[in-house]
């Protein structure tokens, strides 16, 4: 599954949780909110009644953060988390904030447009929100804020799994099996995973990956190529799953960097 396809198979499961039909192509107007999701290839863009982000969504190992932040920021916008203030004035292509709701107030994100140089211009003021009701799997989750996406964490998408005890309630026996979880979560979950048994002093762990077109095995790869705590990993063998599974060996002493895992 390409990062575009299990972004559109998460946005279609979210949209018909909320009881609206799978994503439709154009714009969708939902509350006072106008909601357009459009693809080109592996760029996406999402509209928000006139302000915009865009996501590339190509097969590196970014991609699972940027279709994370795209889902938060469709899903913040359902849910009411956020809300599009736009300021129009005659003539001008206009200025549109981003607000976040921060308890009982609005919290101003991200701008777009430039307001006239004539401070006493007159702009024509509208307020763009939806208010779906949230379904329960889509809690936002604790993340540390991102400057440049504030609405990180508000669907439950990004850092689904960061600073969460998912990989703690796995059985902790130095076996990962990854077919079923969701591509999305793969990365963090192996991150989280490779950790708790660390610290239980396990040093050899097992990563079953399944053999198919060996996107999920490179995936796999590349995380443990970038992390400090990783001494070696092998293919499984005769003995331990051929091709379908990885053997990595971790450091049992301290860390390289002093520091987290990058």
């Amino acid at each position: 599954m390409t990062p575009g396809e299990a972004f559109a198979h998460a946005l279609d499961a979210m949209l018909a949780a909320c009881g609206l039909a799978p994503s439709p192509p154009g714009v969708v107007r939902l509350g006072d909110l106008e909601l357009g999701v459009h693809r080109d290839g592996d760029r996406l863009r999402v509209d928000l009644s006139g302000w915009t982000a865009s996501f590339a969504l190509a097969d590196d190992d970014d991609s699972d953060d940027q279709a994370a932040l795209a889902l938060d920021l469709i899903g913040a916008a359902l849910f009411g988390d956020l809300r599009i203030v736009a300021e129009r004035w005659p003539g001008r292509p206009g200025r549109f904030t981003l607000e976040l709701r921060v308890g009982e107030r609005w919290q101003p994100g991200p701008a777009q447009g430039q307001r006239p140089w004539n401070p006493f211009a007159r702009a024509a003021r509208t307020v763009h929100r939806c208010a779906l009701p949230r379904p329960a799997a889509y809690q936002p989750a604790p993340v540390t804020a991102l400057p440049w996406a504030p609405w990180a964490g508000r669907a439950g998408f990004f850092g689904a799994l960061a600073g969460s005890d998912r990989a703690a309630e796995l059985p902790v026996d130095g076996e990962l099996d990854l077919h079923n979880f969701s591509p999305k979560d793969v990365k963090r979950l192996v991150l989280e995973y490779l950790e708790v048994c660390r610290a239980r002093g396990i040093t050899e762990v097992r990563i079953v990956h399944g053999k198919g077109i060996g996107a999920l095995r490179r995936t796999v790869h590349a995380i443990l190529d970038r992390h400090p705590r990783v001494v070696a990993y092998r293919l499984g063998g005769h003995r331990g799953g051929g091709w379908g599974a990885t053997i990595v060996d971790l450091s049992p002493g301290p860390d390289p960097d002093n520091g987290p895992p990058g």
